[in-house]
């Protein structure tokens, strides 16, 4: 039998999560510094509430709309004015999550074969969609030590057939945010280039205490045709309810035209829930006593790090303007892999290195989500072993 050629003949776990695997099927003890799913970070949910506002979503008749319920459209236009946007309710469209979300663009915008241009470093969900939707992903690199979009690095990697730029800002893992000014160069660059740009600000909930100010949504960018991200699963910590979202804005009558080829896409779908549409507005309110925990838990657990790592030369930690992890440089010539691996067996640590997210440089990423007692014993160990490595 023959089947599609999107995906590879091989999809076996790698050497890293086999030991992984092993270790927990031997039931040994494992302190776990990747957690990102907030459900499993021992935070405080209002439990009663949430089952509340599911409950009574529950009973509504089945009435779908392509774009989502006007009551959820509704209240994540409220999210955004919270963050000093508006976008029109009509501009929104809902999906059962950013993956959902991503693969609906790369059908809207490409035919098979066509490419689009995806960061490096970055989480490789984008890499994994486009190939499943037969869409090639060019990777441009994020530069200097902040991680930042160069235009000019857009320009070395334009490739024919190229059909949108994806930027993730707060970038995970990298926590690097766009800035106005960077926003603008990228999107000049797109339209220059009759290119689309796709935002995934999933984390934009989370920048670091001396960003807060400096927090860019593109939901209501007008330079070129822009599709916005967002969803439940960072926004409230709500992985489970798969819930996202869609925000097109920019140049009429292009916005309008995406908008009804979007809408038609998941018309055939419909893949969202009416209750957790129903019961979107109370979720996005309920969602806020959760932001403040997960901000003061990865803001905390950010600066326990850096003074526990703090004066050892053979490693550092890069700036982090938003987003829930944290990039720990590894000496030069370090193998990031080899390295993780050590960690683990000798001192029952994981963490995740950087070749996950396409790093060229060896670095080790961990969450910021991670309990504080774990998180302190876990950046103890990390130093440990730090220390007791030949540089």
């Amino acid at each position: 039998m023959d089947f599609s050629s999107r995906l590879s003949d091989d999809l076996e776990p790698n050497d890293f999560f086999r030991a992984v695997e092993n270790r927990r099927a031997r039931g040994l003890p494992l302190l776990d510094l990747t957690v990102s799913n907030p459900t499993q970070a021992g935070l405080e949910y209002p439990q009663e509430e949430i089952q509340r506002a599911l409950a009574e979503g529950a009973g509504h008749a089945y009435r779908p709309d392509p774009r989502g319920l006007p009551a959820a459209r509704a209240a994540i236009v409220e999210y955004y004015r919270a963050h000093g946007r508006a976008p029109a309710p009509e501009s929104i469209v809902l999906a059962s999550g950013t993956s959902e979300a991503y693969a609906h663009l790369f059908k809207l915008m490409c035919d098979p074969g066509e490419s689009i241009l995806s960061p490096k470093p970055s989480y490789p969900l984008v890499e994994l969609v486009a190939e499943l939707e037969g869409v090639a992903a060019h990777p441009y690199p994020l530069t200097g030590k902040d991680r930042r979009w160069q235009v000019a690095s857009l320009f070395e990697n334009l490739t024919p057939g190229a059909r949108a730029v994806v930027a993730v800002s707060p970038n995970n893992p990298t926590g690097s945010m766009l800035t106005a000014k960077e926003l603008r160069a990228v999107g000049g660059f797109c339209a220059s280039n009759e290119l689309a740009l796709i935002v995934d600000e999933v984390f934009l909930d989370y920048p670091a205490p001396e960003r807060e100010g400096d927090v860019v949504s593109a939901v209501d960018n007008q330079d070129v045709l822009t599709f916005t991200l967002g969803g439940l699963s960072k926004s409230c910590g709500l992985p489970q309810m798969k819930l996202a979202w869609i925000a097109v804005s920019g140049p009429q009558p292009e916005a309008r035209q995406a908008l009804s080829r979007l809408e038609f896409i998941a018309d055939a779908f419909l893949s969202v829930g009416t209750p957790v549409q129903q019961a979107a507005p109370a979720l996005l309110a309920l969602g806020k006593p959760v932001r403040e925990q997960i901000r003061r838990r990865v803001n905390a657990n950010d600066a326990l790090l850096r003074e526990i790592l703090k004066g050892r030369p053979e490693a550092s930690i890069a700036p982090r303007e938003g987003g829930w992890n944290a990039v720990i440089s590894l000496p030069a010539g370090s193998d990031d892999e080899e390295f993780s691996l050590n960690l683990l067996e000798s001192r029952g640590v994981l963490v995740q290195p950087g070749f996950l997210y396409d790093y060229d440089d060896p670095v080790l990423v961990i969450s910021l989500l991670t309990p504080p007692e774990e998180f302190r014993d876990g950046a103890r160990r990390i130093g440990d072993c730090l220390a007791a490595t030949p540089v």
